[in-house]
């Protein structure tokens, strides 16, 4: 649940009274009752069928969110899946006992400031009940269940505080690890790759025909087809879609929020960085440097981009001179937006303190605000306008739709004209999907390679290839499974034992090589120039490659290591050793907060297998994730 919240930050938050009002009149015991089937059970507290499909549910949305087209609901419903998503609630359970019996409690109170941190509910900036109401049910929620579930949330969060809080990193530790990750190695490296070997090899013809007999699943080309499809989506019905002047002009005066444009500033600052936990002594001096820059630019104002950058500790802009580019009201932080939305185009500001520190401030230009007028906008909202209808159109179409091919099974035929979409045709494709038509989707590849739609030559079901968008195909033509003859992969089969032998001796070549350098021997080898290369900063030096250079022994120098890689054979000399210097304080203490961050990762997955050790947990798994009907 307080990934919901997490999620939702910008559009969710509770007026105190309706809080309260919510625990009068529905109480806590509303939320007791559950589904009839029980998927797990928690030291004998259930997980209901109710509240694992709400979690699957939403994760699943979450999951579509993230890849976006990417998404494959073949994924959603597999059983790894949803034990994961059941898995996530046995351990919301075992915290949340935990908390419980640590005597952990969560007031009314404190429920209703956490909420109300939560951005926001609101509409024009005031709380709006139909928002509120209408956002929990779009995500199976009532208010009160929202309630409860958040305040169940904090009190887990309370308990794994105890957890952060009590992890500590060392200044010296953080100084350390920075020093390592940053510490440099120059080196030089000369390649042996097959292609320098190549035209030393050659292949017999028993050579080829002793590789193709043992090795013929290689050769072996599955069973194909070639399919018809329809695809049902807004888009694909967007050209049937007409959309009249009136209509524009009705959306142009109902919207008249989405044609304004608010005023934007340009402006640059200067920052001087201070930690949130800064001591007092930090503080004045941060300050103290700040105002030395600031009556530096009183002296000369036409130097800012110059010291903002010398002087700002902001990496984003301290290269463009300080410059952030043009930002509407409410994009800062509030102190920050509150100076530059009150300062005229060329004034610097006085010291402005902020979360990050200290700015000095200088407002660049003003681009004011205006109203795009309808024939300005009129393109756009008749996109919007024609956007609309579509996807109120696929709504209304998508059970007509699967019903039709599904009823009307011999042809597409029928579904295309009465829906008015294209007969498309795919390439020949097998069952792993490689025609990219459909290699995304394995459940419509399913369809396609089932009995209904190979031997019976039906259609496949409506299937949803992503949110809004259904297929179906229908199998036009069939290639059995075959095996390539040996003189169509005679020629292949030549050049991969070639290239098999090049690489063999590009091994061999350099990993004598690296003996004699080791020994002290000769050189006789064409190095490429030096490059050097961090733990932080790799420069593109592959992983391997990377953990060779940093392992090697650097007592006595030039060291020496050699990498098997699928280009061939790398030998490195490592030439010398830079020490990284005293890591600067900002730097030290975000390393302390990313390891500390790493600690307690590790902390609570201890944590949690430990409590789940001693509980007594069942699992449902034909419920938790049923097998797929025949």
């Amino acid at each position: 649940m307080f990934d919901f919240v997490d999620r939702n930050k910008k559009f969710v938050q509770i007026i105190l009274g309706l809080v309260i009002l919510t625990f009068m009149f529905w109480g806590i015991e509303s939320y007791r009752s559950g589904g009839a089937n029980s998927i797990a059970s928690v030291d004998g507290e259930t997980i209901g069928a109710n509240e694992y499909d709400v979690a699957l549910r939403q994760q699943q949305e979450r999951m579509r969110e993230s890849l976006g087209k990417n998404a494959d609901p073949a994924l959603f419903d597999s059983p790894a899946f949803k034990l994961a998503v059941l898995e996530r609630l046995i351990q919301q359970k075992l915290f949340l006992n935990q908390a419980q019996r640590a005597g952990i409690a969560v007031t009314d109170s404190q429920l209703v400031a956490a909420i109300q941190a939560i951005a926001a509910f609101q509409k024009d900036g005031v709380f709006s009940s139909d928002r509120y109401v209408a956002l929990l049910r779009s995500q199976g929620l009532t208010p009160v269940r929202f309630e409860l579930e958040v305040k169940q949330d904090l009190a887990r969060q309370q308990l794994l505080n105890f957890v952060e809080q009590n992890e500590f990193v060392a200044h010296t530790s953080a100084t350390r690890w920075l020093k390592i990750a940053d510490q440099q190695r120059v080196f030089s490296q000369a390649l042996f790759t097959p292609d320098q070997f190549l035209s030393l090899q050659s292949v017999g013809g028993d050579e080829i025909g002793k590789y193709y007999q043992s090795h013929l699943d290689e050769f072996k080309v599955p069973e194909q087809v070639r399919v018809s499809y329809l695809v049902l989506s807004p888009e694909t019905l967007q050209s049937q879609i007409q959309v009249g002047e009136d209509e524009a002009k009705q959306y142009y005066e109902a919207h008249p929020a989405d044609f304004s444009l608010p005023e934007e500033r340009n402006a640059s600052h200067i920052l001087i960085a201070l930690a949130k936990d800064a001591s007092g002594a930090q503080v004045e001096a941060a300050r103290s440097r700040a105002r030395q820059i600031l009556e530096e630019l009183g002296k000369s104002p036409g130097k800012f981009a110059e010291l903002a950058k010398q002087y700002s500790q902001d990496p984003g802009s301290a290269a463009s001179g300080g410059s952030l580019g043009f930002f509407k009201r409410g994009m800062m932080v509030k102190s920050f937006d509150d100076a530059v939305f009150s300062m005229k185009p060329g004034q610097i500001s006085d010291l402005v303190r902020s979360d990050f520190g200290f700015h000095i401030i200088r407002l660049d230009t003003i681009k004011p605000g205006k109203t795009e007028s309808f024939s300005e906008a009129h393109d756009r909202i008749v996109q919007e306008v024609r956007a609309q209808k579509a996807g109120k159109k696929f709504s209304e179409s998508a059970d007509s739709f699967s019903n039709m091919v599904y009823e009307q099974n011999n042809s597409l035929k029928p579904a295309a004209d009465a829906f008015k979409l294209p007969i498309l045709e795919s390439g020949w494709i097998d069952a792993s999907g490689k025609n990219p038509a459909f290699s995304a989707n394995k459940k419509l590849l399913q369809a396609i390679f089932s009995n209904d739609a190979m031997k019976k030559k039906r259609n496949t079901e409506a299937i949803e290839l992503s949110p809004n968008t259904l297929v179906s195909a229908h199998v036009i033509e069939e290639k059995p499974a075959s095996t390539r003859p040996l003189a169509e992969v005679s020629q292949d089969i030549k050049n991969k034992l070639l290239q098999q032998k090049a690489m063999d001796m590009a091994l061999q070549q350099g990993k004598a090589k690296l003996a004699q350098m080791q020994a002290g021997k000769g050189d006789g080898i064409s190095w490429q120039t030096g490059a050097s290369v961090s733990r932080r900063n790799t420069h593109g030096v592959n992983a391997d490659m990377l953990t060779a250079i940093f392992k090697a022994d650097v007592s006595r120098l030039p060291a020496y290591v050699g990498v098997e890689g699928p280009q061939g054979y790398t030998l490195v000399r490592i030439d010398s050793v830079l020490e990284a210097p005293e890591p600067i304080l900002t730097e030290r203490r975000n390393m302390e907060e990313r390891v500390k961050q790493s600690l307690v990762q590790q902390e609570l997955s201890d944590y949690f297998m430990g409590l789940k050790g001693r509980a007594k947990i069942t699992v449902n798994r034909d419920l938790a994730s049923p097998k797929p009907a025949d």
